[in-house]
Protein backbone atom coordinates (compact mmCIF):
# COMPACT_ATOMS: atom_id res chain seq x y z
CA UNK A 1 0.00 0.00 0.00
CA UNK A 2 1.17 3.51 -0.83
CA UNK A 3 0.44 4.78 2.68
CA UNK A 4 -2.17 4.35 5.37
CA UNK A 5 -5.01 6.79 5.90
CA UNK A 6 -3.50 7.72 9.27
CA UNK A 7 -0.21 8.56 7.58
CA UNK A 8 -2.05 10.63 4.95
CA UNK A 9 -3.84 12.59 7.67
CA UNK A 10 -0.43 13.74 8.93
CA UNK A 11 0.01 15.61 5.64
CA UNK A 12 -3.52 16.90 4.99
CA UNK A 13 -6.54 18.05 6.96
CA UNK A 14 -9.87 16.98 5.53
CA UNK A 15 -13.35 15.99 6.59
CA UNK A 16 -13.44 13.05 4.16
CA UNK A 17 -14.09 9.67 5.75
CA UNK A 18 -11.35 7.09 6.14
CA UNK A 19 -13.10 4.85 3.58
CA UNK A 20 -13.12 7.59 0.93
CA UNK A 21 -9.47 8.43 1.57
CA UNK A 22 -8.51 4.74 1.42
CA UNK A 23 -10.26 4.41 -1.95
CA UNK A 24 -8.53 7.56 -3.24
CA UNK A 25 -5.15 6.29 -2.05
CA UNK A 26 -5.71 2.93 -3.73
CA UNK A 27 -6.68 4.58 -7.03
CA UNK A 28 -3.73 6.97 -6.84
CA UNK A 29 -1.36 4.08 -6.14
CA UNK A 30 -2.54 2.31 -9.30
CA UNK A 31 -2.13 5.52 -11.31
CA UNK A 32 1.41 6.04 -10.00
CA UNK A 33 2.37 2.44 -10.75
CA UNK A 34 0.93 2.68 -14.26
CA UNK A 35 2.58 6.05 -14.92
CA UNK A 36 6.02 4.92 -13.74
CA UNK A 37 5.76 1.28 -14.83
CA UNK A 38 7.31 0.57 -11.43
CA UNK A 39 5.93 -1.74 -8.74
CA UNK A 40 8.25 -0.31 -6.06
CA UNK A 41 9.04 -3.79 -4.71
CA UNK A 42 12.31 -4.87 -3.06
CA UNK A 43 12.60 -8.60 -2.30
CA UNK A 44 8.81 -8.92 -2.57
CA UNK A 45 8.04 -6.05 -0.17
CA UNK A 46 6.38 -2.87 -1.41
CA UNK A 47 8.53 0.12 -0.50
CA UNK A 48 7.59 3.61 -1.65
CA UNK A 49 10.23 6.33 -1.28
CA UNK A 50 9.40 9.34 0.89
CA UNK A 51 9.18 11.72 -2.07
CA UNK A 52 6.62 9.50 -3.80
CA UNK A 53 4.51 9.45 -0.63
CA UNK A 54 4.77 13.23 -0.32
CA UNK A 55 3.83 13.65 -3.98
CA UNK A 56 0.77 11.44 -3.42
CA UNK A 57 -0.25 13.50 -0.38
CA UNK A 58 0.17 16.75 -2.34
CA UNK A 59 -1.86 15.37 -5.26
CA UNK A 60 -4.72 14.37 -2.97
CA UNK A 61 -4.54 17.69 -1.14
CA UNK A 62 -4.79 19.57 -4.46
CA UNK A 63 -7.68 17.40 -5.65
CA UNK A 64 -9.65 17.88 -2.42
CA UNK A 65 -9.05 21.63 -2.44
CA UNK A 66 -10.18 22.01 -6.04
CA UNK A 67 -13.22 19.77 -5.60
CA UNK A 68 -14.32 21.97 -2.70
CA UNK A 69 -13.77 25.11 -4.79
CA UNK A 70 -15.73 23.63 -7.69
CA UNK A 71 -18.59 22.92 -5.29
CA UNK A 72 -18.68 26.60 -4.34
CA UNK A 73 -16.43 26.69 -1.27
CA UNK A 74 -14.12 29.61 -2.02
CA UNK A 75 -12.71 29.82 1.50
CA UNK A 76 -9.69 27.72 0.52
CA UNK A 77 -8.91 29.57 -2.72
CA UNK A 78 -6.21 32.22 -2.84
CA UNK A 79 -7.42 35.71 -3.70
CA UNK A 80 -5.51 37.44 -6.49
CA UNK A 81 -7.33 40.78 -6.27
CA UNK A 82 -10.31 42.26 -4.48
CA UNK A 83 -12.18 45.51 -5.13
CA UNK A 84 -14.41 47.18 -2.55
CA UNK A 85 -16.65 49.48 -4.59
CA UNK A 86 -19.01 47.33 -6.66
CA UNK A 87 -17.52 44.36 -4.85
CA UNK A 88 -15.35 42.17 -7.09
CA UNK A 89 -13.07 39.26 -6.22
CA UNK A 90 -10.60 37.52 -8.52
CA UNK A 91 -9.24 34.20 -7.33
CA UNK A 92 -5.71 33.13 -8.19
CA UNK A 93 -5.37 30.10 -10.41
CA UNK A 94 -2.64 27.70 -9.34
CA UNK A 95 -2.43 26.10 -12.77
CA UNK A 96 -3.47 26.80 -16.32
CA UNK A 97 -4.64 24.18 -18.79
CA UNK A 98 -1.11 23.89 -20.16
CA UNK A 99 0.27 23.18 -16.68
CA UNK A 100 -2.06 20.24 -15.97
CA UNK A 101 -0.67 16.71 -16.24
CA UNK A 102 -2.75 14.63 -18.66
CA UNK A 103 -2.12 11.46 -16.65
CA UNK A 104 -3.08 12.76 -13.21
CA UNK A 105 -5.24 15.84 -13.84
CA UNK A 106 -3.19 17.94 -11.41
CA UNK A 107 -0.43 20.53 -11.98
CA UNK A 108 2.71 19.02 -13.48
CA UNK A 109 4.81 20.37 -10.61
CA UNK A 110 3.07 17.93 -8.24
CA UNK A 111 4.07 14.88 -10.27
CA UNK A 112 7.51 16.03 -11.43
CA UNK A 113 9.40 13.85 -8.94
CA UNK A 114 7.76 10.69 -10.31
CA UNK A 115 9.73 10.90 -13.56
CA UNK A 116 12.82 9.68 -11.68
CA UNK A 117 11.03 6.40 -10.93
CA UNK A 118 9.89 5.65 -14.48
CA UNK A 119 11.02 2.31 -15.86
CA UNK A 120 11.23 1.43 -19.54
CA UNK A 121 8.29 -0.36 -21.09
CA UNK A 122 9.07 -3.34 -23.31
Amino acid sequence: MLMTVEELRQYITTEETDQVLAARLSALELTIRNYTNNTFTKDGVVDYPADVKLAAANILKWQLKNEAAAAGDTSKKDIQSETLSRYSVTYAADASEADISADFGVPKKLVACLKYYKKARF
